[in-house]
Formats: structure tokens, sequence, C-alpha cells
């Protein structure tokens, strides 16, 4: 790992954290470069998930790298992306277990400082309600951020509440939502086409692990310089998840397959014990008997002579 400790600092440095100074808001509007319906949002947040080995140690060591929404043991990381698709920020790594939110108020600086207005910003458009003005910019997030509002200004999709339905507006909002902040899964899906190492499962040393995945996001920025972001590599992430969800549907599956087995041997087992202390008891009681019937012939005899 000697050559990428090398070149890792220069990579993150040169090609994902100078994407952070140099495309600020007053730049990217400058260039027609804002997302179509939220052009207030300056990028947007997502976490990505990665199987790796069963991690060693014990039940309750091991719980924490599970996801119970993929049903796999692996590793989160935070990915913010901007909407020209450039990548301007990348968490550690956090255990599978964690929530999405936990991990952004983790980052929480991060989201703070770049979603601050510079003083030449307080002047460009930013009306969501008329009158209205705001300190920061916005962040575009999925469901599973609800509560991040309460700190930075965000945009997020609302949850059908339990038992009930979405109005259609709130629907309506929820998609226009869901295609602007689809750039973070096209970056995704543009990052695991090129590295295997951030797609497959990852087995080599965990301590290893933010520097391979960090490295892998900012060559994926290189390669976004020549060739922007399509909606293809949107399809390449949704094929990931559900390859992601049909390993964890089918690891599932097979341990309630194994447990039922399980379940019908140990029956049988028992069945088969129990009908063997029935037929040792009868055969028990049937000696018993016969004894007693000797005995008591024995005893005739002798008293008839």
């Amino acid at each position: 790992m000697s050559f990428l400790d090398v070149v890792h600092p220069y990579l993150m440095r040169k090609y994902v954290d100078a994407n952070a100074v140099k495309w600020t808001m007053q730049e990217m509007h400058a260039k027609g470069i804002r997302f179509e319906t939220y052009a207030y949002g300056r990028y947007a947040t997502d976490v990505t998930f990665q199987q790796t080995n069963i991690p060693v140690g014990s039940y309750a060591e091991k719980k924490l790298y599970y996801s119970g929404k993929h049903h796999l043991y692996g590793h989160k990381v935070e990915v913010s992306v901007l909407p020209n698709g450039m990548e301007i920020n990348c968490t550690r790594h956090y255990k599978g277990s964690v929530a999405d939110k936990t991990i952004f108020d983790e980052n929480i600086e991060f989201h703070r400082t770049n979603l601050s207005k510079r003083p030449s910003e307080f002047d460009m458009s930013d009306e969501t309600v008329p009158g209205e003005r705001h300190s920061q910019w916005a962040v575009l997030a999925d469901k599973g951020y609800q509560g991040i509002q309460r700190d930075v200004r965000a945009v997020i999709p609302t949850r059908k509440p339990a038992g009930g339905m979405l109005t259609f507006e709130q629907q309506a909002t929820n998609d226009r939502i869901a295609t602007d902040r689809v750039v973070v899964e096209n970056f995704f899906g543009r990052m695991k086409s090129l590295r295997a190492v951030s797609s497959d499962i990852y087995r080599w040393s965990r301590k290893n692990y933010d520097i391979i995945f960090q490295t892998c996001v900012a060559l994926t920025n290189v390669h976004l310089r020549f060739n922007p972001l399509r909606a293809e590599d949107g399809d390449v992430n949704v094929q990931y998840v559900n390859r992601l969800n049909a390993i964890g549907s089918k690891m599932i599956k097979d341990k309630k397959k194994a447990q039922a087995t399980y379940r019908e041997k140990r029956r049988t087992r028992l069945s088969m014990f129990l009908a063997s202390e029935s037929a040792f008891a009868a055969d028990a009681h049937g000696s018993e008997t016969e004894l007693g019937s000797d005995s008591n012939d024995d005893f005739g005899g002798s008293y008839l002579f």
C-alpha cells in the first residue's frame, strides 16, 4: 500500500478538495450549471454501501457491520456531488449498521462550511418564498436524512405516513427531488463501472479501505473531466444496488431454509428417541409381567406339593 499512501493525499487535494474551491455557486451559475428544479441546491449527498467479508469477532462486534437494509456485512461512505457531476467530499468509512443521518451529523462541519454563502453570493437569486433570505445554500438528500434540516438548509423528500398515502403534490415534489439528486447515483454508477475494487466484495484489510475508496473517487473525478456523467451511469448503480439486494435476499432465504432443515431433523431425532423410549418402556413392562407369572406358577406348584 506504500504507493497509494504517497499518491492518495495528492489525488484528494487536486481532484476532490479543489473542486469545492473552484466550483462556487457563483461560478456554476455563471456557466449555467445548476440543478433543474432546485437551483439553490449546492450539491447532492448520499451514502453508498459496499459488501465486505463477514468480520471476525463476537456476535456483538459482527452485527455492527450488518446493514439491515441490504442484509449484508459491509461499509458505508458518504459522498457529496455537485450538479456538474464532480465530487467534492468523501468521508471515512462507517460500519454498515450506522444510520445515514448519523454519518451526516459527524460530517456536519464540512456541510456547514460548504453550504454557507460567500459575501458575493447574497445578492444571487435564492427565493423559495418571496422575500425570504437565507444564509446557506441547500443540500439535496434522500428520505434517510430526515432531521438534518435542523442543522443545515436541506431539500428532502416527504416520507409516506404510517398507514397513509402521499398526496399527488407531495409525490410530484418527491419525483422532482429524485430527478435532481440522481447526479450522485450517476457518480456511484460511473465509479463502480470503472473500479471493480469499489463494487466487488471488499476482501482486503479494513485499515486500507479509506485510502483505496477515496483514491477511486479522485480518479473518477479525473475521468469525468473528459467524459461527463450520463443516465447510463445511473443504470449501473441501480444494477449494483439490485445485485446487493439479491445477494442479501438469497442469504436470508438460505438461512431460513437451513433453519427449517435443522428443525425438521431435530423433530425427526426427537420422534425416534421418544419412539425408542416407548418401546423400551413397553419391553420393560412386558418383562415384569412375565416374571410375575412365573413367580405365581412356582408358588402354586410348591403349594400343591
